[in-house]
């Protein structure tokens, strides 16, 4: 592919490897159902109205379980974020998206390339 037509490198494919195993992890401790929020910005941009948004949900569904996917949410500052609605025992993670596995066995995977 030429260089014109080269796909920009995208930040969110240096994901984590453990992916999967977390995921997993989380969802077998009660998750009946699972709310989903994907995050692209720096964690410090996580503000207020995003942290109402989270309070609101889990105020109207205590026992739901909430996944952000987002690089920048998984790291000390967005456990920092977070911690208010873990202390209080909701469940919700910040995960590093395993963007490949995610799409494996989808369309979506014929797009990407994967260098493993």
């Amino acid at each position: 592919m030429s260089q014109k037509g080269k796909l920009p490198e995208l930040q969110i494919l240096n994901s984590n490897k453990q992916f999967h195993g977390r995921v997993l992890e989380f969802l077998n401790h009660g998750c009946s159902v699972q709310f989903y929020m994907i995050w692209f910005s720096p964690a410090i941009k996580f503000g207020k109205r995003e942290f109402v948004a989270m309070d609101s949900l889990f105020k109207f569904n205590p026992k739901r379980c909430l996944m952000i996917l987002s690089k920048s949410m998984d790291s000390g500052s967005g456990y920092r974020i977070l911690k208010p609605l873990l202390d209080r025992g909701f469940k919700v993670i910040a995960l590093t998206p395993d963007l490949p596995f995610l799409v494996k066995n989808t369309q979506v995977k014929l797009g990407l390339k994967n260098d493993d």
